[in-house]
């Protein structure tokens, strides 16, 4: 029986390396620090566990002190962390790279 008391059971460890679009980029109202970002996934590598970030897709995600120039239309190179599970969750970025 699942009432209001049930848990998604949290997504594995899992790291991918992604190249993405930013759909936007909006800096966290809570975190001066965090960007709320949206992207639409151009290539997705797994590098552990399984991979959440699939091609073609629109996802959500967020980075803390991210680079400069990170804008609607930019591609990036990023790592990319699914945190959640399955009702959803958001992609934690780090190490991104704004491409030329």
């Amino acid at each position: 029986m699942v009432g209001p008391e049930f848990r998604g059971v949290m997504a594995a460890p899992n790291q991918a390396r992604i190249r993405a679009r930013v759909v936007f980029a909006l800096p966290s109202p809570e975190h001066r620090d965090k960007l709320i970002i949206r992207l639409e996934i151009l290539d997705s590598k797994k590098v552990r566990g399984p991979n959440f970030a699939h091609l073609g897709s629109t996802v959500e995600a967020f980075a803390f002190d991210p680079p400069q120039g990170l804008g609607e239309g930019t591609e990036i190179v990023a790592e990319a962390e699914f945190l959640g599970d399955e009702r959803g969750g958001k992609f934690r970025l780090t190490g991104i790279e704004v491409q030329g």
